[in-house]
């Protein structure tokens, strides 16, 4: 059903839609890799060759911003790592700034995906719905986050009266609309709520 990069905040916006291609992480650079400004990155997905097949990436040091374009001179597979080398990064020192910076890509540069197949990230900024008896839909919130634990991967639904996790299978989860950004849930009642973040605003109603 869902399939990685990671998704977090990418292309989150607020009330009126979204980006139409957001941001999307690949991995984080853990450090520098030598002393010519090479970045060691942590990628998120492993096994994806999507970062080798880049031109240029955008580097971010929170999804709240829109970060850098850096053109790509080199892209080299290591242990457990990427070693990346950029243009206008040249010395330890420069890597050494751009530690814990996300490298990400636009969404359009993903794969296409199999029928059926979503990423993550076209979840975010969704709008969440619960069908009733009578076939309406009664607004409960926004898809916020997607949170990926050992047992189930859960969506972070922001509501009116505060934040559940509401876990990625057939039970809560019954229908997806990428397209128009709606994800249909059953009845959320049994699910913990916990309070909104201080200065948020509550989701869709």
């Amino acid at each position: 059903m869902g399939r990685r990069p990671r998704a977090d905040d990418t292309g989150r916006q607020g009330g009126g839609g979204r980006a139409a291609s957001p941001l999307v992480a690949l991995g984080v650079v853990a450090r520098p890799h030598g002393v010519h400004g090479e970045l060691r990155v942590h990628p998120y997905n492993p096994g994806s060759p999507l970062l080798f097949e880049q031109d240029d990436v955008t580097l971010r040091q929170s999804a709240d911003e829109g970060g850098s374009t850096w053109a790509v001179r080199r892209v080299r597979e290591a242990p457990k790592a990427v070693l990346l080398t950029l243009d206008g990064c040249s010395s330890r020192e420069a890597a050494d700034a751009l530690r814990g910076y996300e490298v990400c890509v636009p969404r359009d540069r993903l794969p296409a995906l199999d029928e059926g197949e979503l990423y993550f990230v076209d979840l975010l900024g969704a709008a969440v719905v619960e069908a009733s008896t009578d076939g309406a839909a009664r607004p409960v919130g926004e898809v916020v986050r997607v949170l990926e634990y050992p047992s189930a991967d859960c969506l972070e639904v922001r509501c009116a009266d505060g934040v559940r996790e509401v876990p990625l299978l057939p039970r809560w989860v019954t229908a997806f609309d990428v397209e128009a950004a709606v994800v249909t849930v059953a009845a959320l009642d049994e699910l913990p709520v916990r309070p909104l973040p201080k200065g948020e605003r509550p989701g869709r109603e």
